[in-house]
């Protein structure tokens, strides 16, 4: 649920990936799909951390607090999504997918912002006040991700002929924004100069079969450019 939506199209594109897939001139590239994250300003700031790089306690099970109607079963399973190596992230590249209702196209977003997430969590909660990122990390108002956004978006929108897709500087300021620069802010806490691997993809609000073909064609086709632009970067395959 996100919202006044019951449904939401990103879980039901998120589900309908495949495990692996190749692209023209491109290695094989594994899919390693995680559970949804609760629209829920705390819970993204405590999971995502973890998510991305391992710590030495998520070997053994998840030790926060959560808020009671979330099952804590959740989180492991996003802790036990990938590889575990210390210090590493567990993946080459993350994509986040979330839902833009009144957008009728679908949107890479370029940027994500650190401040004034005023609208109120699914727990009735916002982040008014909160100064963790600019106070104590002293990380930048606005994070983004470490590809050519103009290449990214260019070999995107070549492979999906007819259909609108575009980038976007405008996150929303809301969950999806919250978990984008949560993201970012780690990559960037490990090496402010390191390549962050993140992108987001904004979905419409359509749930029709249609409508999650075209979501699932597009996920896919901003997944192999992100690898293939990043191999053009930095002149080497990725396959992950």
């Amino acid at each position: 649920r996100f919202g006044n939506n019951h449904i939401n199209p990103s879980h039901l594109i998120a589900n309908t990936l495949p495990s692996s897939f190749t692209a023209e001139n491109l290695p094989n590239i594994k899919i390693i799909k995680a559970s949804p994250i609760p629209v829920h300003y705390r819970t993204v700031r405590d999971v995502v951390p973890r998510f991305l790089f391992p710590q030495p306690q998520d070997k053994t099970t998840v030790t926060r607090s959560y808020p009671p109607r979330i099952p804590t079963s959740l989180f492991q399973d996003l802790l036990d999504a990938g590889p575990m190596m210390e210090d590493r992230p567990r993946f080459d590249f993350v994509l986040h997918i979330g839902m833009a209702a009144p957008r009728e196209y679908f949107t890479m977003e370029t940027c994500a912002h650190r401040d004034r997430y005023l609208g109120k969590d699914e727990a009735g909660e916002t982040m008014e006040g909160d100064t963790l990122w600019r106070d104590v990390y002293k990380a930048p108002e606005i994070l983004r991700p470490g590809f050519d956004a103009e290449d990214v978006w260019r070999r995107w929108q070549s492979e999906l002929t007819g259909v609108d897709v575009r980038p976007s500087s405008d996150a929303g300021r809301y969950l999806c924004d919250f978990i984008y620069y949560s993201s970012l802010v780690e990559y960037w806490r490990k090496d402010p100069e390191a390549m962050a691997p993140v992108m987001f993809l904004h979905v419409p609000g359509k749930i029709e079969d249609y409508d999650i073909e075209m979501g699932r064609k597009v996920a896919l086709g901003l997944i192999g450019a992100m690898v293939a632009s990043a191999r053009r970067t930095e002149g080497q395959g990725i396959a992950q």
